[in-house]
C-alpha cells in the first residue's frame, strides 16, 4: 500500500470550489487530519464539506459538528482541540477500508502461500529456518506514462526512464534511481529496471477520473486499462516483462501528470491495489498488482521503491493501518522511510527474506559476532521457523543519512503477527518490531517515528533480565544475551553469552588439540564454530580430547557442558 504520511499539508477541496488547509496522518486506509491550529476535520457525509469534527460516544467514529472549516471561531463554538476516536474504532474504520476495497493483490497471495506453507512445515516439524522468499537476478517491470487532453506533461519521458533506470541518477535531488535503490539494498543481487511508455493521452479530461462521486479506485482502473488497451493494439513487446509462477506480470507503475487534485482517498489519489480482474497480454501473462500515483512537478524515490517493494519482493507493509501507532517508523522503507528522495534501507527481516544477506549466521554462546554495516551482515537467533530474533549494523550515512539513530538493530521477528497490533501482548503484537534501548516503546505508543536511544551500543546489553528483554512473545526465556557491544561506528561487534549448563545428543563435528587447552578446540552440532576446551582440572584436557575423539570416530553423540562464553567444560558419552 502507499507510504503512509506524518504531519503532511494538503489543500482539500469542498463542493463550492473553496479549499481547506489541513495537516494530516494516516495511509489508504484510514488517515487523521487537522487545521493548522490544531482542530480536527472530518467530511461532512450530507453537504460533503469539510467541518469541524465534535466527539460522540467514546466506541464510534468522530462525528461532524455541522460547522464548516472558517466559518466560525471553533474556540466560540467550544470544540476541542485534536480529537481522535478510540483505538479500537480506527483499527475497525481500518478493517473496514481494506474489506470494502474487495480485491486481493497478487503479492498479498503470493505471500499468503508462502505463510501458509511455513506454518503446515512447521506442525509437521519439517522447518526449522524462517521461509525465505529470493527476489534475486533480473527484473523488469512496466511504467506507463498518461497525459490528459487537458493536462499536459511537464516532465519527459526520458527523465522518467532515467529515474527509473540510470546508474548514479541525481534529478530532483534523488539519491540514484530505482534500480539503484534496489541493486544497494541487495547488495548487487537484484537488478529491477521498468520499461517506461510514451506518453498515453487520455480518453477524457481529468477532472472525469477525479470525479470524487465515483467508488475510489474505480476510474484509476478504467484508465489503466485504457493504456493497457491502447499498448496492445500497438503491439507492445510485454513478453520481455518479469513474470511470477503463474504467468502474473509482478510490477506495473503508473505516473499520471498534474497535480493531486483529489481529497484523500477519491478519483486519482495515489495508491497500489490490483485491477478488477486481471488482464491478459497474451501468451500466458496478465496483470494484476498496480501503483499509480501523480508526477506534480519532481519525481522522489520513497513512494515508488516502497510501492515496488510490494510488487517485487512480496514485502508487506509494517506500519499501522489504524495508525494507532508508527509500527517500526523510519527505520524501514516498508514502514515510513525516512527521506522522500534518499529513503532509508529495507530492514534486516525483509531483506534476509528476499535472499540478500551478504551473512547469517546463528548467535551462540561465546560467540564475537561481527557486523559491517556496508555488508548485509545478520545475525539471528531462533526459537523456530516463524519466531526469531536478527541483528544488524545501521549507521547514519548514506542511504541511511536519514535514520533516528545509529547502532546494532535488534529486530524481534513474528510471522504471525500484525503491525496494526501494538498492543505488545502474547496474542497481540507486530510481525516485526524493533527492540528500543531505552524501553519507551515511542513506536508503539505513538511518540515518535524513532529516536537517538533505541539502537544498541557500548554500555547496553539485552538479554532475558534487561528491559526490555529477550523473552519470545510466549513470555519464554529465549536465552538471547548480547553483551559487551562495541562503540557505534561502520563495524561494530558485541559478545553472545549464554547460560551454562548441559545439552544432550550433539554430534562432534571435528576436534583437534594437545594437551593444552590453549590448542584444545571442538566443533559441536548446534554450536558454530571452533569451541575452547577448558576443564576445571589440569589434567582434564587429555581426558576430555579422549572422549571427544572417540565420539567422533565411532560417530556417536555426547553430552557437553557449555560454560556462559561458550567454551566447553566437560563431556561424557
Amino acid at each position: 500500500m502507499p507510504t503512509p504520511f506524518i504531519n503532511e499539508s494538503f489543500t482539500f477541496t469542498n463542493p463550492d470550489g473553496s479549499t481547506v488547509q489541513v495537516v494530516g496522518s494516516g495511509n489508504q486506509f484510514y488517515a487523521q487530519f487537522e487545521t493548522e491550529d490544531g482542530y480536527t476535520v472530518v467530511k461532512d457525509s450530507q453537504s460533503g464539506y469539510y467541518c469541524y469534527a465534535a466527539s460522540t460516544s467514546e466506541d464510534a467514529p468522530l462525528q461532524s459538528s455541522g460547522r464548516r472549516v472558517g466559518e466560525a471561531s471553533p474556540k466560540k463554538l467550544g470544540l476541542e482541540k485534536h480529537l481522535k476516536p478510540a483505538r479500537n474504532v480506527t483499527r475497525a474504520l481500518a478493517t473496514k477500508a481494506l474489506v470494502d476495497s474487495g480485491f486481493s493483490t497478487r503479492w498479498q497471495q503470493r505471500r499468503a502461500e508462502r505463510k501458509a506453507l511455513t506454518l503446515r512445515s512447521l506442525e509437521g516439524g519439517l522447518m526449522a529456518e524462517p521461509l525465505s522468499s529470493p527476489t534475486v537476478g533480473n527484473y523488469k517491470g512496466l511504467c506507463i506514462l498518461i497525459e490528459f487532453p487537458d493536462v499536459a506533461p511537464t516532465i519527459s519521458r526520458a527523465e522518467v526512464d532515467n529515474f527509473c533506470n540510470k546508474t548514479g541518477y541525481s534529478g530532483f535531488g534523488n539519491n540514484g534511481s530505482v534500480k539503484d535503490y534496489f541493486l544497494f539494498n541487495s547488495r548487487n543481487k537484484l537488478t529491477y529496471t521498468n520499461v517506461v511508455t510514451q506518453y498515453y493521452k487520455a480518453a477524457h479530461n481529468r477532472s472525469y477520473y477525479t470525479d470524487p462521486g465515483v467508488a475510489f479506485g474505480t476510474r484509476a482502473r478504467q484508465l489503466i486499462t485504457e493504456a493497457l488497451d491502447h499498448l496492445k493494439a500497438q503491439g507492445f513487446n510485454f513478453s520481455q516483462l518479469t513474470v511470477d509462477g503463474s504467468g502474473y506480470i509482478y510490477a506495473l507503475n503508473v505516473f499520471y501528470v498534474g497535480d493531486r487534485v483529489n481529497n484523500w482517498s477519491e478519483g486519482l489519489w495515489p495508491h497500489q491495489w490490483s485491477l478488477a480482474s486481471p488482464y491478459n497480454v497474451g501468451s500466458g501473462k496478465k496483470f494484476s498488482d498496480y501503483q499509480i500515483t501523480n508526477m506534480g512537478s519532481a519525481l522522489t524515490l520513497r513512494t515508488f521503491c516502497h510501492e515496488n517493494g510490494h510488487m517485487i519482493c512480496n514485502f508487506p507493509d509494517l506500519y499501522d493501518y489504524g495508525s494507532e501507532s508508527y509500527g517500526i517508523g523510519n527505520y524501514c522503507l516498508m514502514c515510513y522511510g525516512g527521506n522522500n528522495n534518499n529513503p532509508v534501507q529495507i530492514g534486516a527481516y525483509l531483506k534476509n527474506a528476499a535472499g540478500w544477506a551478504t551473512k547469517l549466521e546463528t548467535i551462540t554462546p561465546g560467540i564475537t559476532a561481527t557486523l559491517n554495516a556496508a555488508n548485509n551482515d545478520f545475525y539471528i537467533h531462533k526459537k523456530n521457523a516463524t519466531e526469531y530474533f536478527i541483528v544488524e549494523n545501521r549507521q547514519k550515512s548514506g542511504r541511511d543519512s536519514f535514520l533516528p539513530d545509529a547502532g546494532l538493530a535488534i529486530w524481534h521477528i513474528d510471522e504471525t503477527g500484525n503491525n496494526s497490533n501494538e498492543q505488545m501482548m502474547p496474542a497481540q503484537h507486530y510481525l516485526c518490531s524493533i527492540e528500543q534501548a531505552d524501553n519507551k516503546f515511542d513506536l508503539e505508543k505513538k511518540i515518535n517515528g524513532g529516536d537517538a536511544n533505541d539502537l544498541y551500543v557500548s554500555g547496553n546489553t539485552f538479554s532475558d533480565t534487561t528491559s526490555p528483554n529477550s523473552k519470545w512473545w510466549d513470555n519464554s526465556n529465549s536465552g538471547l544475551h548480547v553483551a559487551n557491544i562495541s562503540a557505534s561506528g561502520a563495524i561494530m561487534t558485541f559478545k553472545a553469552l549464554g547460560t551454562a549448563g548441559w545439552v544432550y545428543n550433539k554430534k562432534v563435528i571435528q576436534v583437534s588439540g594437545d594437551d593444552s587447552p590453549v590448542w584444545s578446540h571442538v566443533i559441536i552440532e548446534g554450536f558454530p564454530g571452533w569451541r575452547r576446551i577448558e576443564p576445571l582440572s589440569a589434567d582434564g584436557v587429555t581426558n576430555v580430547l579422549i572422549i571427544l575423539t572417540e565420539a567422533h570416530h565411532q560417530n556417536r553423540p555426547v553430552n557437553v557442558y557449555f560454560t556462559e562464553t561458550g567454551q566447553v567444560r566437560s563431556v561424557y558419552l
